[in-house]
């Protein structure tokens, strides 16, 4: 192993490249960025670019999966009562679910600062189990993505190299 986290700042470590998305956007939108830029979280922003929360890939699972277990029911004859998939007191019955970012995403979102120490980072990410920091600026703007993939990279003095399939052919 080459490089170790005790005193590396993050923003030594993070992907500078970060895609965001509105809570307005579709899911489908955000998926098909995901693919196209090899990348598995975004930051979602507001109006005025101030990080409110993150979409990840397994935000896009659980709303697929929710998705084809309404289409079940509906197929039974069955409605789907938000209720009882964490939609609250409602009753309401829903023939899909709902397809926008503000719904899905995590609005808790863990983030870091540029400066603050990769092993800080690590640590928080261990405890909340989770995969992807949103690197902020003063003003809550993001300014990078730290993955669990990044730290693991840099541990072993591999650079992480994500595939752009913005220009893949059309025979792939």
């Amino acid at each position: 192993m080459s490089s170790s986290i005790g005193t590396t700042p993050v923003e030594e470590v993070m992907n500078t490249v970060v895609f965001t998305v509105g809570p307005k956007d579709k899911l489908e939108a955000v998926a098909k960025l995901f693919k196209q830029h090899d990348v598995n979280a975004a930051p979602v922003v507001s109006d005025s670019d101030v990080c409110i929360g993150i979409i990840t890939s397994h935000d896009l699972v659980e709303y697929e999966s929710t998705r084809i277990e309404m289409e079940n029911h509906l197929k039974r004859g069955q409605g789907f009562d938000l209720a009882h998939y964490g939609g609250g007191q409602s009753s309401q019955l829903l023939r899909r679910p709902i397809d926008e970012v503000a719904i899905q995403m995590t609005t808790k979102v863990q983030t870091t600062e540029l400066h603050s120490p990769l092993s800080r980072a690590a640590r928080m990410m261990c405890q909340q189990h989770i995969h992807h920091l949103v690197v902020l600026d003063e003003a809550r703007h993001p300014v990078g993505i730290l993955s669990s993939l990044d730290i693991l990279g840099h541990l072993l003095g591999e650079p992480v190299t994500r595939k752009d399939r913005t220009q893949s052919s059309s025979g792939q």
